[in-house]
């Protein structure tokens, strides 16, 4: 899973994921990865052969040659060894065709934003994302429009929950903590009952990364979205990990929607 050897970026071209590129040539850049750029010309749902908006082949050709020449500027601009390819595909459905096309890369990592057409990434999060993030076929960095741009990974967040079992995100957050020489700071969202409970389980997860050694918190309060956002602005955070269970729950959607770093959400597999 790490180090990143194949990046996926999907891109409609527009502002907000111009936003996100960046932080894709960052992290391909870390770990000498190949740079995948992804667009998907939108087709009709009722005829997935037919084009939503139909035009001369080389039009659309000419159109995302000159966008990914920019984009490649971009990307010798910050880094000009990273390699970078375009893929292009067909589908009605941009989520599942993302996913799809993970697959067939055998991307290490997605790169998205929270909201790929609209610059209200604050208030929602788009559908693509959600078709996305709900059953990743690899990690992926959401990355909501319009927050401050991070130039390093010194300091990691991992919310911890103590009847979880299983950390495909602890693992991945660990690696990329111990690789770029940062700090991984474990936190836990409970109520006073539980705090005992909680505080075992950190002390327990803690004693599995001898080498690492973690910071730890407790955090009382029933707002755990409220909570975790605020403990990420606190520390000065510069990205917030996510494991994925399925479609988010009410409280991760929030916590992806709200909070002001970039969040990566890791399968379980």
């Amino acid at each position: 899973m790490y180090p990143f050897r194949r990046i996926l970026i999907p891109t409609d071209f527009s502002t907000a994921s111009e936003w996100v590129f960046d932080d894709g040539v960052r992290f391909a850049g870390s770990t000498n990865a190949e740079l995948v750029i992804l667009h998907i010309r939108m087709t009709r749902t009722s005829h997935p052969n037919e084009l939503r908006f139909p035009a001369d082949p080389k039009l659309y050709e000419y159109a995302e040659q000159y966008e990914l020449d920019a984009l490649r500027n971009r990307v010798k601009h910050a880094n000009a060894s990273i390699t970078t390819r375009l893929v292009v595909r067909q589908a009605p459905d941009p989520g599942a065709e993302i996913c799809r096309a993970a697959s067939d890369e055998k991307a290490d990592l997605v790169v998205i934003a929270t909201h790929a057409r609209h610059h209200v990434a604050h208030l929602f999060i788009g559908s693509t994302t959600m078709n996305v993030i709900t059953n990743p076929p690899a990690p992926v960095l959401a990355i909501r429009y319009g927050i401050r741009k991070r130039t390093g990974l010194k300091r990691i967040v991992l919310p911890i929950h103590p009847q979880q079992m299983s950390h495909p995100a602890l693992d991945l957050a660990s690696a990329i903590t111990t690789h770029n020489g940062g700090e991984l700071h474990l936190i836990t969202v409970c109520e006073a009952a539980d705090q005992k409970r909680a505080d075992d389980h950190l002390r327990d997860v803690v004693a599995s990364l001898p080498q690492l050694q973690p910071k730890t918190a407790t955090l009382r309060g029933t707002d755990v979205e409220k909570e975790v956002c605020r403990y990420v602005d606190r520390v000065e955070a510069d990205m917030l990990f996510l494991n994925s269970t399925g479609e988010p729950g009410p409280v991760k959607r929030d916590i992806i929607r709200s909070a002001g770093v970039p969040v990566m959400i890791v399968p379980a597999t």
